[in-house]
């Protein structure tokens, strides 16, 4: 999986319908993915906030997204309309979403081997994105690596449960 410059033709036409709703009920958006599982044709609506999702915020937009996207014809099938959190694991997706993940402590991925790294594996500190190079910081001290070499990237915040629990 290679980090996307934008939406797919089907995910962007949905972002634009669906941004205006999720924004009003202030959340933001991070995400749509329209992906096939088996048979199945899921477009998954990905929301976040700072004090994090609730089942109830993703019910409480669920219906207005339901209705506005059976008006549109963008899309000839989805079986299954997902709202969600974009979790404490998110994945960074797109490259749109690489600014919003400076600061913020990922696991990391390569293609292959990069300089530096030590490992094709590496967890560690977005600590920078200057449009094409990441520069990031772990174990293995600061490097910077061409957003081309990224095959993944995932938060890893599941460790702060403690401190998000603390308020």
């Amino acid at each position: 999986m290679a980090l996307a410059k934008g939406f797919g033709a089907v995910e962007a036409a949905a972002e634009r319908v669906v941004r205006p709703i999720v924004e009003e009920h202030g959340y933001s958006l991070w995400d749509v993915v329209f992906i096939k599982e088996g048979a199945c044709w899921y477009l998954r609506i990905l929301i976040d906030k700072p004090e994090g999702i609730s089942i109830d915020d993703c019910t409480s937009i669920d219906g207005l997204i339901n209705a506005e996207i059976d008006k549109q014809d963008f899309i000839d099938r989805i079986d299954y309309l997902e709202i969600g959190s974009a979790g404490l694991e998110r994945t960074v997706r797109r490259i749109e979403q690489l600014p919003l993940s400076v600061g913020k402590r990922v696991k990391l991925k390569t293609y292959k081997q990069v300089e530096g790294l030590g490992a094709k594996n590496v967890r560690c500190v977005i600590d920078g994105f200057d449009g094409e190079k990441l520069t990031i910081k772990g174990d293995f001290g600061t490097a910077e690596i061409p957003v081309s070499e990224v095959s993944a990237i995932n938060f890893d915040d599941f460790d702060d449960f403690d401190k998000l629990m603390e308020g």
